[in-house]
């Protein structure tokens, strides 16, 4: 109950005639017991699944046991059992948790330093002990060991020293000198059996000599964790194909890495690829990569997602007819990817290695089916040798998606049950007048384990002037204002992340906690326990992107951040970042958790299990989960569901417990499946309990004719289904995904059909929807239906479009054929004028005109006044900040439909959304297709210089090509990047891009970075 802030006064005793510590005589038998069996076996033994578990029980409990502060007297000697207990459950991360709460200075025991030690694996500690009987033996183990793990010494001497050692105790040690010695050599033998020097070389066939300087880094695992361990043992260090099943923060990173040095000494390949399938996931993988290989001739290039030639230069050896002498490590997104070979088809025949990181993301619309098309051109091209590895948290289905992608061969290795932390649920419950946590700590949710009381109470604010109503925090049935609300009484105990739904309501808590805290609620903000400079450091920032008065800005004085996918980059990194470095503790966000990014929190408050509309999924909620108690950094994590109404109505409305309880498990995760499946779905209607069925040739005539088409249809289902609820809007909207969906089948027949006749490509159209990975989970009939759409596809690019060269070209531009032929269409008609600009404001005033016939982006179409949404776009090319765009938008009463005949007024986030999604992505990709129909002809070439600046000004929001270098040298945020340009110019740097001169002004720069979030600093240092 410390743990929720609650007075002593108020806790619940304990029972009368109970005693904790009784339990330890139990806890303690049982570590001695397993202890006691590993150290006197002659091979090591497994620890079966059995111990294991009584193992976890014996941590959790001495865990447990120092959390209430029974006998603080004995802190030490608990926290040393904790750590060896969870080492042996096979729980390293949350042992080393455990051991850096040791007080060192007052341990004085030779054995409790010992195995202090050793729990910390602190190796290079010149540790000196002393004891009566045995300081010499213990000397000898010590130096032995410390070799071991600096050179790789044989471990057998260090083994054969413990076992001596322990014969002696046995003869004449104390009780607990007895059991510290079996728990010491126990813990021993399991770290030198997963020492790096033991296993790399066994797991890889490469000699130690060759790993020593990679193990002897800082920060490369010293020993392998126990998913590591089954990687290796599947041979996926030494070249295997495989699907990956690992829990978050199991390790995945650092196994990446042992992937890629492994195929690098062995030389079976100079280019590795890792496709992650979100830009700020590619940005997390490329930061760590380029600073684990900063001192190997390996180079790390996260290619920006920019549309257009500007990886030539990173891979310029690659292309070259001769060995390359460096090794490449290219970080990518799918699209990107996608055009690069698109643009550089060779560069296929030189990857040995791809590593799909989140690699279960095929069904998530047309950036699935884009994904999914790439791994089927990439399996069929890539070379025998190379090797590929599909990494997810969460598959169901493994085995399938292996045996697709990489054939009968696969390795599936399922490390789905060795999580790292243990978890705790609670769900909130408010009845009385006092509102409690409910807790369930097995797996059977049909009673609860305990609960604790008094945890939620309601704050009356005193009433304002003119208020005609009481103001209460929390409201009572509110599951936002409950989570804000336990956030902030948890917080002070470690970092809080809340779940919502959608990207408004975790705006809505920034503005939630801005009102609370003016009415004067008594809890201390989270900005209490945050780190001072660095809330100074990202006010600064802040308040350069939003201005001063910014809800953003004033919640982050508080402490409380805001991330999702609209959330600016540079802000989303530095969010990140404090987060990870435990310099700030409060985050309101969106799935953007569960997308792989590493936000390490203890508590998980959970507002809705629902996603927009539709119920998120099992395994986005286990990447979720992943995400609390952090392995290495918590030993466990809790995860609260704050609407009470889940809980208290469980008799009456069960499906709600039933539904939450149904994340819980991830083997009930859905089958990872493909969004091409889902073009053939039935059409719903409005309430979804009746559907519509269509064949795939009715369907494909359907989507194919067009929106005026779309219209007669959805007319005719209604006038002949009167007694079921279809709607045409939704109709239409359902049409309009999948027609998006077959925009991505288009781009990728036309990019490979080469210069065959139609017939070769109709049938190679066809061969082609036999290797995707619909049709290897589909049924006979749907894969009939799926052979048909990619031949009418096929079919239909022909009469649209014979040329074959045009195809080509059409491909990659990325988009769709009848909107690449519109833009080569508008592109013929002002190419004098295109080819004579050379401003970003003339190349605007140009394209402008081009966008609203292809994107449907309501500031196109609907907001008020008309000329607003340039007046948008112009501001944001000249570096505008966000704050002073809105200002903008304020002063000439910029409002959008609302409603039938309503109108309100535009708000910040539109803003931003408008700017960062709209402008920087689906203009982009317009100027990337304008660029392929401008700069076709070998003579105009050189004369593109100006419009690649537009094309990455209008992406980043940026004015020129040196703030723009700037920006993607990894000062990821406008304002940076605009204020280090400054500061280059204002000190005599007179490149337009950022060269290695800049470095010259490191000093300077490092002056300015000061005043910005650490983020930043560290990209500094980096460069």
């Amino acid at each position: 109950m410390f743990e929720f802030g609650l007075p002593e006064n108020l806790h619940i005793e304990v029972p009368q005639g109970s005693n904790p510590e009784e339990l330890f005589l139990l806890t303690i038998g049982t570590l001695g017991d397993v202890a006691a069996k590993l150290a006197q076996a002659d091979d090591l033994i497994d620890v079966s699944s059995k111990e294991i578990e009584e193992l976890s029980f014996s941590a959790s409990f001495f865990d447990a046991f120092l959390e209430s502060k029974f006998e603080q007297e004995l802190n030490n000697d608990t926290i040393l059992l904790a750590a060896s207990a969870y080492y042996l459950a096979g729980r390293p991360g949350s042992s080393l948790v455990m051991a850096r709460k040791l007080d060192e200075s007052v341990l004085e025991d030779s054995f409790d330093k010992l195995l202090a030690w050793i729990l910390k694996s602190n190796w290079t500690e010149n540790l000196q002990i002393q004891h009566p009987l045995w300081d010499q033996a213990l000397q000898y183990i010590i130096n032995s060991i410390g070799n071991h793990f600096a050179s790789g010494t044989n471990p057998q001497e260090s083994i054969s020293l413990l076992k001596s050692l322990r014969t002696e105790v046995y003869k004449s040690g104390t009780p607990k000198e007895l059991l510290f010695i079996d728990i010491i050599t126990a813990v021993m033998r399991i770290r030198f059996n997963a020492s790096a020097w033991e296993t790399l070389p066994r797991f890889t066939g490469i000699d130690a000599s060759q790993w020593g300087a990679s193990i002897n880094r800082n920060g490369f695992p010293k020993e392998l964790w126990p998913s590591q361990m089954l990687l290796g043992e599947a041979g996926i260090f030494s070249g295997n194909s495989g699907v990956v099943q690992m829990p978050t923060s199991a390790g995945k990173t650092r196994s990446i890495e042992i992937v890629i040095r492994s195929a690098f000494l062995s030389n079976r390949t100079n280019l590795a690829v890792i496709v992650a399938p979100f830009r700020a996931l590619c940005h997390e993988i490329g930061t760590t990569l380029r600073r684990d290989f900063k001192d190997d001739n390996i180079k790390v290039n996260e290619l920006t997602d920019a549309i257009q030639l500007d990886f030539l230069n990173d891979i310029a050896e690659l292309l070259g007819g001769f060995e390359p002498v460096s090794k490449y490590l290219l970080v990518v997104t799918p699209e990107k990817l996608l055009y690069v070979l698109r643009q550089t088809p060779s560069l296929l025949n030189s990857i040995g290695l791809v590593v799909y990181d989140e690699g279960h993301q095929f069904d998530s619309g047309s950036r699935g089916i884009t994904y999914e098309l790439l791994l089927t051109e990439i399996k069929s091209l890539l070379p025998n040798t190379a090797q590929t590895v599909l990494v997810s948290a969460v598959i169901q289905n493994a085995a399938e998606v292996g045996e697709w992608l990489i054939g009968e061969d696969a390795k599936v290795i399922n490390g789905v049950g060795l999580l790292p932390t243990s978890r705790s649920v609670a769900f909130a419950s408010w009845i009385e007048r006092l509102g409690q946590l409910i807790f369930f700590e097995s797996n059977e949710y049909t009673q609860a384990d305990y609960f604790v009381p008094r945890v939620i109470e309601q704050t009356k604010f005193e009433r304002q002037p003119r208020q005609k109503k009481d103001r209460y925090f929390p409201e009572k049935n509110d599951p936002n204002d409950i989570a804000l609300y336990l956030g902030l009484k948890l917080v002070p105990e470690g970092a809080v992340a809340i779940f919502c739904g959608r990207k408004d309501t975790a705006t809505s808590f920034a503005k939630r906690v801005v009102e609370i805290y003016g009415l004067d609620l008594g809890i201390a903000p989270p900005a209490a326990v945050s780190n001072q400079e660095e809330l100074r450091r990202l006010n600064v920032l802040f308040t350069e992107n939003y201005g001063q008065n910014s809800v953003f800005t004033r919640s982050a004085l508080l402490g409380v951040f805001v991330h999702h996918g609209a959330t600016p980059q540079g802000i989303r990194l530095s969010i990140e970042y404090a987060m990870q470095k435990g310099l700030i503790r409060f985050v309101a966000c969106t799935s953007t958790l569960a997308q792989g990014v590493n936000l390490p929190i203890r508590y998980l408050i959970v507002t809705s299990i629902y996603q927009g509309q539709e119920k998120i999924k099992v395994r986005d909620f286990q990447n979720l989960v992943g995400r609390a108690g952090r392995s290495g950094m918590h030993t466990e994590g809790l995860i609260i569901f704050a609407d009470s109404d889940v809980y208290d109505t469980r008799r009456t409305d069960r499906w709600k417990f039933d539904s939450s309880v149904q994340l819980l498990f991830p083997d009930r995760s859905e089958l990872t499946t493909s969004s091409i499946l889902d073009i053939f779905q039935p059409i719903l209607s409005m309430d979804e309990k009746s559907s519509l069925d269509l064949g795939a040739d009715y369907l494909m005539s359907i989507l194919m004719g067009g929106e005026n088409s779309w219209s007669n249809f959805a007319d005719e289902v209604i006038r002949i289904n009167q007694q079921v609820r279809f709607d045409k809007k939704q109709i239409i909207a359902d049409l309009a995904r999948r027609r998006k969906y077959l925009h991505a089948i288009e781009s990728h027949l036309m990019a490979n059909r080469g210069t065959v006749d139609f017939d070769e490509f109709r049938y190679a159209a066809e061969r082609l929807a036999t290797q995707t990975l619909a049709f290897h989970l589909a049924s006979v009939d749907v894969r009939k239906d799926i052979v048909i759409l990619f031949t009418r596809l096929a079919d239909y690019l022909n009469e649209t479009e014979p040329d074959i060269v045009k195809q080509t070209k059409y491909a990659k531009t990325l988009l769709g054929i009848s909107e690449a032929k519109k833009v080569e269409h508008w592109v013929n008609e002002n190419r004098e004028r295109l080819l004579i600009a050379s401003s970003n404001q003339e190349f605007l005033d140009l394209v402008w005109h081009l966008f609203p016939t292809l994107l449907v982006d309501k500031f196109f179409h609907a907001i008020e006044p008309s000329t607003l949404a340039h007046d948008i776009a112009f501001k944001w090319l000249s570096g505008l900040s966000y704050g002073e765009i809105y200002e903008h938008v304020c002063s000439v009463g910029g409002s959008k439909p609302y409603g039938e005949n309503r109108r309100r007024q535009i708000t910040f986030e539109d803003v931003i959304e408008f700017c960062d999604n709209t402008l920087a992505f689906q203009c982009s990709l317009l100027l990337g297709a304008i660029a392929e129909f401008l700069f076709f002809d070998e003579l105009i070439v050189g004369m593109d210089s100006a419009f690649k600046i537009f094309q990455k000004a209008l992406k980043y929001g940026l004015p020129d090509s040196l703030s723009i270098s700037i920006y993607e040298k990894g000062f990821s945020d406008r304002c940076v990047a605009i204020r280090v340009r400054d500061e280059l110019v204002g000190r005599g740097y007179g490149d337009s891009y950022w060269g290695d001169s800049a470095d010259l002004y490191y000093f300077d720069l490092e002056v300015i970075l000061d005043n910005y979030p650490s983020y930043f600093q560290t990209v500094l240092r980096s460069i």
